[in-house]
């Protein structure tokens, strides 16, 4: 009897919970493209500091580029700004895979 008593509690909580979750979603969705022009740039900065000869300092932002590109993907339902943000995220994957393996060459000389 208790448990549906709290299954009960935890329906009505949720139900009456949803009207302001789809408000956190539309105000999210709001702040998606700022999302994905913070990956662009940092991985911009990271393909600069690569070309630069700084592989840590390339890896770190790489890392973040691909991190702020998950987020812009998941705050989004816009196929344009899914779509961007997968190819940052693959190219910011890609220069870190390369920096590492880069990396790894050096040590091994």
């Amino acid at each position: 009897m208790q448990t549906a008593l709290v299954i009960a509690a935890v329906a009505l909580v949720l139900v009456l919970l949803q009207p302001s979750l789809a408000q956190a979603d539309a105000a999210t969705e709001r702040y998606a493209p700022a999302q994905l022009l913070v990956a662009q740039r940092f991985l911009e900065h990271a393909r600069a500091a690569a070309a630069l000869g700084e592989p840590g300092k390339a890896g770190v932002l790489a890392w973040q580029a691909s991190l702020d590109a998950r987020l812009a993907w998941r705050m989004t339902e816009s196929e344009h700004l899914r779509a961007e943000a997968l190819e940052v995220g693959h190219a910011a994957r890609a220069l870190a895979s390369r920096l590492g393996g880069e990396r790894q060459a050096h040590l091994d000389r």
